[in-house]
C-alpha cells in the first residue's frame, strides 16, 4: 500500500501555524506498521487541490488531506474533492441536524454558512466527528481511497484514530515488523556507529534515529518478523548492555506516556518539585488522561524562599553550596516526598539561562535528585541550547531518570 498525506490551507504555505497533523498521523502510520511515502501542503486553490490529487492517485492508493472542510468562504476542500470525482456536491440532512446541535449545545447560532459542513460529494461516506462540527469524509475513485479530515488537530486526529487508522487496519496488512528501544542523554551518532555495521547481517533490516531534547528513540524496521530470531536477539543484547547506562525503556513511546503506563500498573504515587523547569514536568504528566490516578501534585519552587520555606531546605546549604546544588536537591526531593505522602518525587534546579551562569556553574547546568521509597539519587547534567531547549531537556531527563528507578535501573 502506498500512502500520501495531503495537507490543504493558506495558513500552513505561510507559516503560520504548526502542521501537527502531518506528524501525528505519519507517526501512528509508522507505529502500526505502515510507511508514508508521500507528504504535500498546497493551498485553498481548487485548481491546485485537484492537481495534487490526480498527481498523487497516479503512484498511491490510499491518500489524506487534511484542512479546507470548514465553513468559511476559503474552504475548498469539498469542492475540489467533487471535482476530482467528477460528481455534484449534495446536503446531508443527517450530518445538517448533527452540526445544528452541535452549535444548539455551545449555545452558538446556526448559520447558512456553518450548513457548507453538511455538503459533501456524492457517494461520500462521512465519517463523525465527536470533537467538532465538520465530519470527515470517505471517497474512492478506481482503486483510490480517500480519507479527507478537517485542518483542527484535535477534530484531525480524533477522526483518524476513531474511523481512519481502524479501517487501514482491517484493509491492510502492515508492511512493516517493528521495535523500538529508548536511551537518555546520548549521542545518536555514538549508537548509530554500534549499530550500523550489525545492520547487513539482516535482511531489510533499518534503523530510525528519532531525537529529541535529552532522549534518542531507535526504531527498527524489517519487512519480516525478527522478534524470535536469534541473532537479533543478540544483536539487541549487545546494544542494550553497551549503552546499559541510558538505556530507559523498550518502546517507541513518549517519556510521559511510557511513565504513565508504569504508574498507573505498579499503584505507585508520584510528586513533582520543578524549580527551573516551571511545571513542564507536571505539565507533560498531566496530559495524560487518568494522571490522577498516581499524580499527587508538584511545587514549583523557583525562589530561594520557597526552597527553604515549604520544602525546609537549610539555609546554610543554599547560602553554602547553592540553590542548584546535590545538596539542595536531594532536600527538596526527601521533603517533597514527605510533604506530598508519595511513593516517588524528583526535584529539579538548574540554570536555564541565558544569565545566571557561572564558570563553576554554567548555564545548562542542572541537578536532579530521585526520592524512592527506600533512596535518594542524584544526577547532574549540563545541557546545551537556548532557555527553552534547557528546560525540556531537563523536563524529558527527568522523567527518563524516574523511569529508570522505578523499574530498579541498576546504576552501578
Amino acid at each position: 500500500m502506498e500512502i500520501a498525506i495531503l495537507s490543504i490551507g493558506d495558513e500552513l504555505l505561510r507559516g503560520i501555524i504548526d502542521n501537527k497533523n502531518v506528524s501525528y498521523i505519519a507517526n501512528q502510520l509508522f507505529i502500526n506498521g505502515f510507511q508514508t511515502k508521500t507528504i504535500l501542503s498546497v493551498g485553498d486553490d481548487i485548481n491546485v487541490i485537484v492537481n495534487a490529487l490526480d498527481k498523487l492517485s497516479k503512484s498511491h492508493n490510499l491518500i489524506i488531506t487534511t484542512g479546507g472542510l470548514g465553513p468559511t468562504p476559503d474552504d475548498k476542500t469539498i469542492e475540489a474533492i467533487a471535482d476530482w470525482l467528477n460528481v455534484p456536491i449534495v446536503l446531508n440532512d443527517e450530518v445538517k441536524r448533527t452540526i445544528q446541535n452541535f452549535y444548539k449545545n455551545q449555545e452558538v447560532k446556526y448559520t447558512q454558512m456553518r450548513e457548507r459542513m453538511a455538503m459533501a460529494p456524492q457517494s461520500a461516506e462521512l465519517l463523525p466527528n465527536p470533537v467538532g462540527a465538520a465530519p470527515g469524509i470517505k471517497v474512492k475513485k478506481n482503486n483510490v481511497i480517500l480519507f479527507s479530515l478537517p485542518g483542527v488537530p484535535q477534530e484531525a486526529q480524533t477522526i483518524f484514530d476513531q474511523s481512519v487508522l481502524p479501517w487501514i487496519i482491517n484493509n491492510y496488512s502492515a508492511y512493516l515488523w517493528r521495535v523500538a528501544y529508548t536511551f537518555r542523554n546520548t549521542r545518536e551518532s555514538e549508537i548509530a556507529a554500534f549499530i550500523e555495521p550489525m545492520l547487513e547481517k539482516f535482511d531489510t533490516l533499518s534503523a530510525a534515529y528519532l531525537p529529541s531534547y535529552g532522549y534518542l528513540r531507535i526504531v527498527f524496521t524489517a519487512k519480516k518478523d525478527y522478534s524470535q530470531n536469534e541473532g537479533f536477539k543478540k544483536f539487541i543484547s549487545s546494544l542494550i548492555y553497551t549503552f546499559r547506562e541510558f538505556f530507559v525503556y523498550d518502546d517507541i513511546d513518549k517519556p510521559e506516556v511510557y511513565l504513565h503506563k508504569l504508574l498507573v500498573n505498579s499503584k505507585k504515587t508520584l510528586c513533582t518539585l520543578e524549580s527551573c523547569t516551571g511545571g513542564t514536568v507536571a505539565s507533560k504528566i498531566v496530559s495524560n488522561a487518568g494522571s490522577s490516578e498516581y499524580y499527587k501534585g508538584t511545587l514549583v519552587c523557583y525562589s530561594n524562599e520557597i526552597k527553604e520555606e515549604i520544602l525546609d531546605v537549610p539555609e546554610e546549604i543554599i547560602a553554602k553550596k547553592g540553590a542548584v546544588s546535590k545538596e539542595t536537591v536531594k532536600y527538596m526531593a526527601e521533603n517533597g516526598k514527605e510533604l506530598f505522602n508519595t511513593d516517588y518525587a524528583v526535584a529539579i534546579s538548574g540554570i536555564a539561562g541565558p544569565t545566571g551562569g557561572t564558570q563553576d556553574k554554567p548555564v545548562g547546568l542542572v541537578h536532579f535528585a530521585i526520592a524512592t521509597p527506600t533512596k535518594i539519587f542524584h544526577n547532574e547534567f549540563n545541557f546545551h541550547g537556548n532557555r527553552e531547549i534547557v528546560i525540556e531537556s531537563a523536563s524529558n531527563t527527568a522523567i527518563l531518570l524516574l523511569i529508570q528507578h522505578i523499574t530498579h535501573f541498576n546504576f552501578e
